[in-house]
């Protein structure tokens, strides 16, 4: 995948890092992630002795240890130590494991492989916003389909009376509404009215949705004359071409006439719906050609936006 290598994706949430190395892929390639000393590394997930995988082994110290043979690597790649060697013995140059740019930030670990072109993407003011409840209703899954499609769904909201009618929308009232397109810092944004329809008569609200490229949507949703706010961030890292691990961050500043574990059941309820489409989508990758899919104006302008953005990033499918 030419230059996602160049931004940074979330692999896993810190809290899953504690004492022992932990396994991931992103874009196609095996990572290891420990921590020492309170830090967190990204390593390829080979030893350059016998091709191991080093997230079999063990955090020694502040060393990752290879459970093969037990080489120790310090946090930089360098190896520290071969225990099979004498003493006097000095250890070869080429003995390394490839380091990666690492960060942690808003509760994730963040792997970049190459030299990052931006910043890891900046949350809503409110994921700060003590008033804010996130906790319960934060998810994560892996889904079979291309991180971009994933997006693309996200950011759409005329399949709403069909894939979700009764839930999102009523297929009596499938008119899209107009939109506006604005520039934000690394995407752009839109504001849709979400009317009140036979399913959800109290439903009127404006949600604002942010697209950051490549893989993130954040959809603020408010209530006309009200303080009450609720707030969805999506994450989609690239597993692979054609598998992709969704992060949900989830908040509100209000308790819902619905409990928490209904709210989720909801929610993940939606997702299921939107999984079973997006997985069938063919081609898998996500078209960066206008013209191989068909493409209508107003419904589909955030999808429009968004292909000639990816495009003119250089993002090409492996």
């Amino acid at each position: 995948m030419n230059n996602l290598r160049q931004y940074w994706h979330p692999v896993l949430w810190s809290k899953e890092v504690a004492d022992k190395p932990v396994p991931v892929k992103l874009l196609d390639q095996p990572l290891v992630i420990w921590r020492a000393n309170g830090n967190v590394s990204a390593f390829y997930d080979l030893c350059i002795h016998r091709g191991a995988a080093l997230s079999l082994g063990w955090v020694n110290g502040d060393q990752l240890a290879c459970g093969y043979h037990g080489w120790n690597y310090a946090a930089d790649g360098s190896c520290t130590r071969i225990p099979s060697l004498p003493p006097d013995r000095e250890i070869p140059a080429k003995a390394r494991a490839k380091a990666y740019r690492v960060q942690e930030r808003y509760g994730l670990v963040w792997v970049c492989l190459d030299e990052p072109r931006q910043d890891i993407p900046e949350f809503p003011t409110e994921f700060g916003d003590p008033s804010f409840n996130w906790e319960p209703y934060t998810s994560e899954g892996q889904w079979r389909a291309n991180a971009a499609r994933m997006i693309e769904n996200l950011a759409d909201f005329s399949h709403f009376p069909w894939v979700h009618a009764g839930i999102l929308g009523d297929p009596d009232q499938a008119e899209a509404p107009a939109i506006t397109l604005t520039e934000t810092k690394g995407g752009f944004q839109y504001e849709i009215d979400t009317p009140v329809n036979k399913f959800r008569p109290n439903s009127a609200a404006k949600q604002l949705y942010t697209v950051i490229l490549p893989f993130m949507v954040t959809i603020q949703r408010r209530q006309p004359g009200s303080v009450e706010r609720h707030t969805n961030i999506y994450l989609c890292t690239p597993v692979s071409n054609h598998e992709t691990k969704f992060y949900r961050l989830a908040g509100r500043n209000y308790r819902d006439v619905k409990t928490d574990d209904q709210l989720n059941a909801q929610h993940r309820r939606i997702f299921e719906q939107d999984k079973r489409i997006v997985e069938s989508q063919r081609p898998e990758e996500l078209p960066l050609d206008l013209a191989e899919e068909l493409h209508l104006r107003g419904p589909d302008t955030p999808a429009i936006e968004y292909h000639r953005r990816l495009k003119q990033m250089g993002i090409e499918w492996l």
